[in-house]
């Protein structure tokens, strides 16, 4: 009785480890998920806040290149190589935490929560910023790099008043993710920052001329 626990003891502990070992056995989930997130701001001066309350602000649409638009976190291996990681991706798609942080990151530096994210429906905006994205990841030696073209239009006079490019580039660490994503939430904040620069040199608004047709049947 004894040899036959012994016995069906071993055979077990053989079974275990030969399921430990097996090309079959579950592969245990080493998910990551990460969030781009706004930088700290300074308060805007009472006069910036006053101003911009005065102004319906329209965020969109922001654009990311298609091969972005995924789930895994891209590495960019060459110029014309990127590699999805199996592990590491976003809590969210990329494209509306991009536009998150750039609302959060104008509305801290404006002072107004008169900011909408497009599409907005009914909603009379005054400016549009509409920026696109050209550039947005991290390559295999830790670099980051954003390269975006941003527009602001002013929606009731139907005319572009800024059109730039930023473009940033970050050092880090290669295989370090969290790093990496810190690092575009910094550019991307830069970004934030740089259009909210363009968007208090604005001229201040006047009343809307009417159409000409309007003029004319008075």
């Amino acid at each position: 009785m004894k040899n036959s626990t012994i016995a069906t003891t071993a055979l077990l502990l053989g079974v275990l480890v030969a399921s430990a070992c097996s090309p079959l056995a579950p592969i245990p989930d080493r998910s990551r998920f990460f969030t781009l997130t706004p930088a700290p701001a300074a308060q805007a001066d009472a006069e910036t806040s006053e101003r911009a309350a005065l102004i319906v602000y329209g965020l969109g649409p922001v654009i990311l290149p298609a091969y972005l638009d995924r789930n895994q976190v891209a590495t960019r291996l060459s110029p014309t190589e990127v590699a999805y990681s199996q592990w590491d991706r976003w809590a969210e798609p990329l494209g509306t935490n991009v536009s998150s942080v750039l609302q959060q990151q104008l509305a801290s530096e404006l002072g107004t929560d008169t900011i909408v994210a497009y599409p907005w429906v009914g909603i009379p905006v005054d400016y549009q910023i509409e920026v696109r994205l050209l550039r947005f990841e991290s390559d295999t030696t830790g670099a980051s790099y954003l390269v975006a073209r941003w527009t602001i239009r002013d929606v009731q006079r139907d005319r572009k008043l800024v059109t730039k490019e930023t473009s940033l580039t970050r050092s880090g660490k290669a295989n370090d993710t969290p790093a990496s994503t810190a690092a575009l939430s910094g550019m991307l904040s830069e970004l934030g920052h740089d259009i909210a620069g363009a968007v208090r040199k604005l001229p201040p608004r006047g009343p809307v001329p009417e159409p000409a047709t309007k003029r004319r049947r008075k």
